[in-house]
């Protein structure tokens, strides 16, 4: 009886003692990042930087987004069917939340989109919804809303019906533009629409840009398990003492396409293993103003676009990081850039040059001043300088450069009061047609003669129509080439985004078109691996 006894006291005491040791709380997983420029709204009805983009695309999700691989894969949407003239686009939704437990519905999609359509809403740069049947005519105001091809047919389906056929809708859903907004967020922005509802991966803890932004898991975002990060911490920084940062072990990512990687990171990092590089959906180039002096001579612009030296350009100006161009469309996800390259082919650029004097009966001697102008920034002053250097050593006269501050560039080239410029174009969607459209405005047609300006237009409107892919390509590279015969720009470099992660981080996406995927994140130290 005393053995039962003692038995019994000893079990109860070894389980009071298990009671009263504390259990280990979890270790939060914070992934740690730095940004270089402010984000401007977390509105996703508004123009945003890239730094706002990569923000929103953590805090909301579109019907579509597009997988490590480049692929366009449903997200809020479960599926999609396309009319057999590629014109009506029916959207079947999950079963999705809002951040605040409420049922995320086709009707919020509507409303959001509508919304931006409102003559009276303050935003710009609507090109990707005017694909939208009737959109572009009910936002100047000479159509109505019932016209807009946006249409809840009930809480789980949506139905899209467009102008012409797009092939690149399912990508433009996938951008910002056509994120769901909660109603409760209205026409503000910032802090008067606390607490800030999502439907996305985080929700906003602390938002304080010019110094900090905290966003927390989304428990109620539908596919939560998958999501191993607990926190974000962005805090604001420039380039320089980010990568600081990131040796002290402080910051898990550095770079592009937050903030920009020091070009003397470059060599370290490379040596360390540490450095990636993205290939980007951006070509850096010269435009010439082809109504300008002697700039309306096609070989004129040939020759300088022949005695440039592309490699010595990006090993000055990038450390390697950016790739000589070799045509206007850089390579894409689905997309193998042409080479048209006439680089640095000295004796054929003064060959050309000299045919191009004779027919303007000029001199060397009687040139005008030419004048480059670019952007305020390292890269491109040091691209500016060496094309300076390269066109003096090629042809015996020396162009003046003239910088702007960024913020006033765009301005400056919507003037048109300019010779040559430097500049970056890039797309807001991975595919060819997002570059060759940049070239479809106004201060772009002016740079090709009328005949070859209905051409290129021809060639696009003929890509829209087109059910083919192979037949498709081959339109777009006929534009390519106008462009390229032509010679408006003259490509020099084709983008990057060079970065460098923690080896205690893994799991991290980047696209070609510079947002991050940090869906599949995690820390090798917290997280016992991929989710």
């Amino acid at each position: 009886m005393k053995e039962n006894f003692s038995l019994l006291a000893l079990i109860i005491f070894l389980l009071s003692a298990c009671q009263n040791e504390k259990v280990p709380k979890k270790q939060e997983a914070i992934l740690r990042l730095a940004y270089e420029e402010s984000p401007s709204s977390m509105d996703p009805r508004y123009p945003a930087n890239l730094i706002t983009k990569n923000l929103l695309h953590m805090l909301y999700e579109g019907l579509m987004k597009i997988d490590h691989q480049g692929n366009v894969i449903p997200a809020v949407a479960l599926s999609v069917e396309v009319s057999a003239d590629l014109k009506t686009y029916t959207f079947v939704l999950k079963d999705t939340k809002w951040s605040d437990g409420t049922p995320l519905t086709a009707k919020d999609f509507e409303q959001s989109w509508m919304s931006v359509l409102l003559p009276s809403f303050p935003s710009k740069n609507l090109d990707l919804l005017y694909i939208i049947k009737g959109a572009k005519a009910f936002k100047e105001g000479s159509g109505s809303a019932e016209a807009v091809g946006i249409k809840a047919l009930d809480s789980k389906h949506l139905m899209i019906q467009l102008e012409n056929p797009t092939p690149y809708f399912l990508k433009a859903v996938t951008t910002p533009l056509y994120f769901p907004v909660h109603p409760s967020l209205g026409f503000l922005q910032k802090k008067e629409n606390y607490p800030l509802v999502t439907n996305g991966l985080f929700k906003v803890r602390e938002w304080k840009p010019s110094e900090k932004i905290v966003l927390v898991k989304n428990s109620s975002y539908w596919d939560a398990k998958v999501v191993a990060i607990d926190a974000v911490v962005l805090s604001a920084m420039d380039g320089n003492k980010a990568y600081k940062m990131f040796e002290r072990g402080k910051v898990d990512y550095v770079g592009s396409p937050l903030s920009h990687l020091p070009l003397q990171a470059v060599p370290t990092l490379k040596h360390q293993d540490l450095l990636k590089i993205k290939p980007a959906a951006i070509m850096h180039g010269l435009h010439f103003n082809t109504k300008a002096n002697f700039l309306s001579n096609v070989k004129i612009r040939k020759a300088f676009n022949m005695a440039l030296n592309r490699k010595v350009i990006a090993e000055l100006a990038t450390q390697g990081t950016n790739l000589p161009a070799t045509g206007i469309i850089p390579p894409l996800e689905d997309w193998e850039a042409i080479n048209y390259s006439q680089d640095n082919d000295l004796p054929a650029a003064w060959q050309l040059f000299q045919e191009a004097l004779q027919e303007m009966e000029m001199d060397k001697d009687s040139l005008p001043q030419l004048t480059l102008t670019y952007a305020n920034t390292d890269m491109q002053g040091t691209i500016a300088q060496a094309v300076q250097q390269q066109w003096n050593h090629a042809f015996g006269f020396t162009i003046q450069l003239q910088k702007q501050e960024p913020e006033v560039f765009a301005q400056y080239i919507e003037k048109g009061d300019y010779q040559i410029t430097l500049n970056s174009w890039g797309t807001r969607f991975s595919d060819p047609l997002g570059f060759l459209e940049n070239f479809n405005y106004k201060i772009y047609n002016l740079t090709l003669s009328q005949n070859e300006n209905a051409k290129y237009l021809d060639l696009l409107a003929s890509s829209y129509l087109e059910k083919d892919s192979d037949t498709r390509r081959k339109y777009l590279e006929n534009a390519e080439k106008l462009l390229m015969d032509s010679m408006p720009i003259a490509p020099l470099l084709f983008g990057s985004f060079p970065y460098a992660e923690s080896e205690n981080l893994g799991g991290i996406g980047l696209s070609d078109i510079g947002i991050l995927d940090i869906k599949y994140v995690f820390l090798k130290d917290i997280n016992e691996g991929p989710p």
